[in-house]
């Protein structure tokens, strides 16, 4: 089942080149097990990228 998710949002506004422009950050709310679970797809996926083209960067 999913789980609908969320959000915070974090509104900053700021001006480049004369004009103002609004810059909004939305981040997730999760469970702290959710979080994890989350944090280690995402370092699994980047140890599966690295490895596959690490080598090309030294």
């Amino acid at each position: 089942m999913v789980q609908a998710v969320t959000y915070q949002s974090d509104k900053q506004s700021v001006y480049f080149q004369g004009k103002l422009i609004v810059l909004e950050n939305l981040t997730p709310v999760l469970s702290p097990e959710e979080r994890k679970k989350r944090k280690r797809e995402i370092e699994n996926n980047l140890y599966d990228i690295f490895s596959k083209y690490g080598d090309r960067f030294l």
